[in-house]
């Protein structure tokens, strides 16, 4: 069974996303943590609106 990547994707990356927000309740500002938590939140949002404009133009990919 062959399955779209792009949903694929898509459910990994909304994973991601609920749980660096909720991590944000555990991590105290000024840490190293803090700061690789907003970095790791920006790039895991940038992917999550490339996936939504390639889903919207109709890119399909598909999973040899």
């Amino acid at each position: 069974m062959r399955q779209n990547v792009l949903s694929i994707l898509f459910a990994l990356d909304s994973t991601l996303l609920v749980l660096l927000l909720i991590s944000f309740q555990f991590v105290q500002t000024g840490t190293s943590e803090y700061a690789i938590l907003q970095v790791s939140l920006g790039v895991i949002f940038i992917t999550f609106v490339g996936l939504i404009i390639a889903a919207r133009r109709g890119l399909t990919l598909l999973e040899p």
